[in-house]
């Protein structure tokens, strides 16, 4: 008869267990250090700080979707020794590349700053105006551009609530200065603002807009008007409370800036103006908000609409010079229109 020693057998067992484990973590290691994407088509310029620590790189690396997991990914790189191996500089990475490429990409050479752009979109604009300012910068067409902000899709990014369907992505390309790879695509530059709006100023929208009364979505949309008609904080929160006290009141808005929008649109930005252009966007013909943003607002038109000024004004004007005037009745601001020359 055979006689087996306990102690064998319980280290036989956990031996079994240290094999099924270990292959389990390999199985989740080898998901986790996998590319992104399974093509190189998102370039995404990294910055490499003097002094800057491992895992705070790796930290952006996640943030900038260029790695799925931190965790493993730091791992993988200290193994590999990327920590002493890492100097500053700017470094083209994308989304495609696995684990070995993008620690090979960060101990190599900084590109050089031919092989990068830099741009910047400011708040504000119109699809059609950060077009011609990313056409300037020998980046892609107009047209691609305009089609990506039209009708493109991006996986892992949703409109915001309240969005109607088939509306685009005017109002969350985000205006902010981007630095890309030359053979960046329309698509994926539309993707960095969006991603960009998505950390910078969804958050904000989806908590506030309820206690304004507005849908998400609509809080963008006001926040178009506002950013285009008061360039100052003070002014956009007082513009802002004017807005809400006529859609409480049921009045019009009568914002000048969306009829220069309309016209725009309608390809008619050199005829004389008229409050009776016939568009939906003209806010002098219909109450209520335009049916869609005039542009993508900055984060200040927004919190001028998440927390706007409280005031009994319901009517302003803007000077050519910048300076807005407020009043409380038609007669009040009709004097300051007439003073002013614009009447």
């Amino acid at each position: 008869m055979i006689r087996r020693h306990p102690l064998r057998s319980v280290a036989l067992a956990v031996v079994a267990l240290l094999v099924v484990g270990l292959a389990g973590l390999a199985l989740v290691a080898r998901r986790e250090l996998a590319p992104v994407q399974n093509n190189h088509t998102q370039q995404v310029v990294v910055t490499v700080a003097s002094g800057e620590s491992l895992s705070q790189l790796v930290s952006s690396l996640e943030g900038d979707r260029l790695v799925r997991s931190g965790l493993f990914f730091g791992v993988y790189a200290k193994v590999k020794g990327l920590g002493s191996h890492l100097h500053p500089g700017r470094f083209l990475l994308d989304r495609g590349m696995g684990p070995s490429e993008v620690v090979a990409a960060l101990e190599g050479p900084p590109i050089l700053y031919a092989r990068s752009i830099r741009v910047t979109i400011p708040d504000g604009l119109w699809a059609q105006q950060a077009a011609a300012v990313l056409q300037k910068a020998h980046l892609f067409t107009p047209t691609s551009y305009l089609a990506a902000v039209q009708g493109g899709t991006f996986p892992g990014i949703s409109p915001l609530p309240g969005t109607p369907p088939g509306a685009g992505w005017q109002g969350m390309a985000f205006g902010d200065t981007y630095e890309v790879g030359p053979s960046i695509s329309a698509a994926e530059f539309l993707r960095l603002q969006l991603e960009d709006f998505n950390r910078k100023v969804r958050p904000a929208v989806l908590a506030g807009a309820a206690k304004v009364g507005l849908t998400p979505y609509q809080v963008v949309v006001l926040a178009s008007v506002v950013g285009a008609e008061a360039a100052t904080s003070k002014d956009r929160g007082l513009v802002a409370g004017v807005f809400f006290n006529r859609l409480k009141l049921g009045m019009p808005l009568q914002s000048d800036v969306t009829i220069l929008y309309a016209m725009a649109v309608a390809g008619q930005a050199g005829a004389t103006f008229s409050t009776t252009f016939p568009s939906p966007y003209n806010t002098y013909l219909h109450t209520g908000l335009p049916p869609g943003p005039i542009n993508s607002p900055g984060l200040g038109a927004v919190e001028a609409v998440l927390h706007p000024t409280a005031t009994n004004y319901l009517y302003f004007v803007a000077l050519p010079s910048g300076k807005v005037l407020f009043s409380v009745t038609a007669a009040q601001h009709q004097q300051q229109v007439q003073a002013a020359g614009l009447g």
